[in-house]
């Protein structure tokens, strides 16, 4: 895999300031010769106009002559393209008076190209999307306006032809006594429901999602189209009784959708209602000190908050077309194959996004990011954060730091058969965080539903990190409902000497799965190159591999600092070495 400088390529000595142009020409012996290009920019003035801009654009192709490995039940699938691309581009230009205009494009050409291809950015980026937003923020408010098109019709995409948006939020009214948010709506919406694979095996575990579907359960397939108008506006009462805070708040929202799963339209009315309460405590143990702990003194301050709520919607969720996504569409690609009949199944209104986004209070927002998500509703959510703080550093230099932090909330449901699948509590989730020193915590986070199969999960590790030194991680997952899996998972970065650099990460699962993966490597720290080799194993993709890296040290992003998070400076930046 070469990539050229085209400007020294092609002799143009005057290349435009702030931009880079490369040309790629690889060669994978079992996949065939890829070609691409790639240019980047940033530019005070862009076509004349005084206004900065920044952005890229980036093309890859092959003809491809392989099979993809996309792990275990797909490790042999054949293309549906044989030439295979991928385009994107993006462009952000900030103007006068508070607009910027950002446009962006996502071309692929098939649906398995970027999970076999670009595999980080298939699981970790935005989903692929193509249009352009034209947006002005004042203040506290902001307005868009947005189109986008569905260049890639092998997966589920919303077109908006157009759509715009206004928000107004935190306006104090009547001397500050009420506090107003608003945002409201017009669009026409247009959503294409993914095509069934053509490869045997991927559409084997291709199904479509619930509000892909008729409202009548004959699973048929559905397109949405129509206007969609919306407001929805909320009015706080902030007040205090003593130390605690109470704010009773009341949420409205009228909508019209063109077209719903039935084909019909469909206006709704709903309301968001309730009042959120919240008190500090604290306390201070001066004469607290331990040398082992590393605490000179201790501050425990903790907040309680709770909110209570009652929604009521004038329609049910499930009639809705979902034209604002949840998840990007790696996550909804995962979720049809946990649906298919080829792998274990999650089905049931359970295990529905929808159902996790409304319960969680998604809908109680008025910048909400998915309008459709909203129904009947009343909760009772209870939190508490705990900080416990003390004072490190030399003598005369001390600072404060969080030594140990809990989070907790949980959710009672008084209506559980309605709204949590019978169980009173659900919702249930924690973070802590134990900085026994500078370098070395423990930590632990976890969630549970408590209502059959609902999903459970909690993890526990340590934390070590010297930053010119090295890092490490020891931990164990267990995740348990209606998937169970139970692994450990080790992370380990060290530079033993100013000359060589270990690295190691192991994942292993202790139920059925077993061995998930290992990669080692050892880097020779050189006065202008860092040589490193490696060996690593994927057992999703029965795949063993050898790696070897060449990087100059000048460069200024080191790929081997982003692996390891251990800094290695250019020789002589510190010094004689």
């Amino acid at each position: 895999m070469v990539d050229w400088d085209a400007f020294q390529l092609f002799g143009i000595q005057n290349r435009p300031p702030g931009t880079e142009w490369n040309l790629s020409t690889d060669y994978l012996s079992k996949r065939g010769f890829g070609w691409g290009t790639s240019f980047k920019y940033e530019q005070t003035r862009f076509l004349g106009m005084n206004s900065p801009a920044t952005g890229l654009f980036d093309f890859w192709a092959i003809k491809d002559k392989g099979r993809d490995n996309l792990g275990a039940s797909r490790r042999s699938i054949e293309p549906e393209e044989d030439f295979r691309f991928r385009m994107v581009g993006q462009h952000r230009q900030r103007f006068g008076n508070g607009w910027d205009l950002t446009t962006e494009s996502g071309w692929i050409s098939d649906r398995t190209f970027l999970e076999q291809y670009y595999e980080r950015e298939w699981d970790q980026f935005k989903s692929p999307r193509t249009g352009g937003r034209l947006k002005r923020l004042t203040d506290n408010r902001a307005l868009s306006f947005e189109v986008n098109w569905q260049a890639n019709d092998f997966f589920t995409t919303t077109q908006w032809l157009p759509r715009a948006d206004h928000y107004w939020l935190g306006q104090a009214l009547l001397s500050d006594r009420l506090t107003w948010y608003e945002h409201s709506q017009a669009a026409y919406a247009n959503q294409n429901v993914a095509s069934t694979p053509s490869n045997p095996v991927l559409r084997d575990q291709f199904e479509l999602m619930p509000w892909e579907q008729t409202f009548d359960g004959s699973d048929v397939r559905i397109s949405g189209n129509g206007e969609r108008l919306v407001t929805r506006q909320e009015l706080d009462l902030p007040f205090s009784l003593g130390p605690v805070k109470v704010v009773p708040f009341a949420l409205g929202e009228l909508a019209h959708w063109g077209e719903v799963r039935d084909g019909s339209d469909l206006q709704r009315a709903f309301v968001h209602t309730g009042v959120r309460a919240s008190v500090p405590f604290w306390a201070v143990f001066p004469t607290a000190h331990s040398g082992l702990m590393n605490i000179n003194g201790l501050a425990h301050k903790v907040v309680f908050d709770t909110e209570f709520s009652y929604a009521d919607s004038s329609r049910n969720l499930d009639q809705l077309i979902l034209y604002d996504p949840l998840d990007d569409t790696s996550l909804l690609e995962y979720r049809r194959r946990l649906l298919s009949p080829v792998l274990p199944t999650v089905v049931g209104r359970r295990f529905d996004p929808r159902s996790w986004a409304f319960r969680s209070a998604t809908q109680g927002w008025v910048t909400s990011p998915t309008t459709e998500v909203a129904d009947d509703l009343m909760t009772l959510r209870m939190g508490m954060r705990h900080r416990w703080q003390t004072k490190r550093g030399m003598p005369g230099q001390r600072h404060i730091i969080d030594w140990l932090t809990i989070d907790t909330n949980l959710t009672w449901f008084p209506k559980s058969n309605r709204d949590n699948f019978g169980q009173d509590f659900g919702l249930f989730n924690y973070d802590v965080r134990w900085h026994l020193g500078d370098r070395f915590t423990l930590v632990s986070d976890g969630a549970a539903d408590f209502f059959t199969d609902g999903l459970k999960t909690i993890s526990a590790g340590v934390l070590t990190n010297r930053p010119t030194r090295g890092n490490a991680y020891l931990g164990v997952r267990s995740i348990t409902g209606p998937i169970t899996s139970n692994a450990v998972l080790a992370n380990f970065n060290y530079r033993m000497s100013p000359k060589w650099l270990a690295t190691a990460s192991a994942s292993l699962d202790l139920s059925d799965t077993g061995n998930i993966g290992q990669n080692y490597s050892m880097t020779r720290i050189g006065e202008s190159l860092d040589v490193t080799v490696g060996i690593y194993g994927n057992t999703g993709q029965d795949v063993v591999g050898v790696n070897f890296m060449v990087e100059p040290r000048f460069l200024p992003n080191l790929q081997l600092t982003r692996k390891t998070g251990i800094e290695i400076p250019p020789a002589g930046a510190l010094g004689l070495e």
